[in-house]
């Protein structure tokens, strides 16, 4: 009996930390316009790659970092966040980044799809 016990305690366990895990994303509600890097390092994190950057003519700069979702997670989101002359700009997922409205439904007529 104590065995089951210890060994059911052991997979209750074992769900909660997953599901705990599971349910981890960057947590993007922590940024700010305007934020410097350190401040985002510190407010999400040290991001997993520089995903561009670039310096123009005038000596402005861009730089955009990414943040990938942990292995084990239910909605896997990835984010990128964009700074301009050292401050952060915008955020977001990288389809946000495209400058067009993203269409839901890409070929729609009203009667495509009914019985």
């Amino acid at each position: 009996m104590m065995r089951t016990a210890r060994g059911l305690l052991a997979g209750l366990m074992l769900a909660l930390g997953l599901s705990a895990c599971a349910s981890w994303n960057v947590n993007v509600d922590r940024l700010q316009l305007g934020m410097e890097p350190e401040a985002v390092r510190e407010a999400i994190g040290k991001p997993f790659t520089i995903r561009a950057a670039k310096v123009y003519e005038n000596e402005e700069w861009t730089e955009v970092w990414e943040y990938l979702p942990p292995a084990f997670t239910w909605t896997p989101k990835t984010y990128w966040v964009y700074f301009k002359n050292g401050k952060v700009v915008q955020w977001g997922e990288p389809g946000d980044f495209t400058g067009k409205p993203i269409m839901a439904v890409l070929d729609y007529s009203e009667g495509k799809g009914t019985r």
